[in-house]
């Protein structure tokens, strides 16, 4: 199955309270979805763009967080499909990466991308960024 979603977390039935991780590395969605679980959000999980595409497409979660590289589809080039489809657009997507290149900072925010999360990665970046993202308070 290409995604997990976790029901257990804390919090309510919300899409907004709802977060899409995209990333191949078993063992970042495994750390961060735990800290976002911990932080009160559920958790939907895909391991390639076109994975991500399919579930933010299906369940129009309150954010995305992808990483730039990985198979079948990267992060980019499904950022870019998620913001030409009308159904969701309106997603805010941070870009998780190891890479600090200005041509991929360039690349991602060209196709949409609304900020960034440098891997490795603090609890605290991750909570504070999916906060601002989400608007919620601080």
């Amino acid at each position: 199955m290409p995604m997990v979603i976790d029901t257990n977390s804390p919090g309510n039935s919300d899409m907004n309270n709802t977060i899409l991780l995209v990333d191949d590395s078993a063992m970042i969605c495994h750390i961060v979805g735990q800290i976002l679980r911990e932080s009160g959000y559920k958790v939907l999980v895909a391991k390639n763009g076109r994975e991500g595409c399919n579930l933010a497409k299906q369940y129009n979660p309150g954010l995305i967080i992808m990483d730039v590289e990985m198979p079948e589809m990267d992060g980019i080039e499904a950022t870019t499909r998620i913001k030409t489809q009308p159904e969701t657009n309106h997603i805010p997507i941070l870009m998780f990466t190891s890479l600090s290149s200005e041509e991929d900072i360039r690349r991602a925010r060209e196709a949409g991308c609304q900020g960034f999360l440098n891997k490795p990665i603090s609890r605290q970046v991750i909570r504070t960024e999916v906060q601002k993202a989400l608007g919620d308070p601080l």
